[in-house]
């Protein structure tokens, strides 16, 4: 398996969580942080949303995600 900390996933800042719910490219991902903790984080496949903004300071290594299922 390729190294999970390599992979193009961002995280982002949702506006309104509720939108993602109800959206068909959104899903709940159970996400393993570094530190072993998980969390469930959604998982958006459209790169196109206006529901989300990506800031350059969110990958830091609090943040950064080790596990995706």
């Amino acid at each position: 398996m390729k190294n999970p900390t390599d992979s193009k996933l961002k995280v982002i800042k949702i506006m309104d969580p509720l939108l993602c719910v109800r959206c068909e490219n959104a899903y709940i991902a159970d996400v393993v942080m570094r530190d072993g903790s998980r969390k469930k984080m959604f998982y958006c496949s459209r790169l196109d949303c206006d529901n989300w903004v990506a800031k350059p300071s969110a990958a830091t290594t609090d943040t950064d995600l080790d596990l995706a299922a």
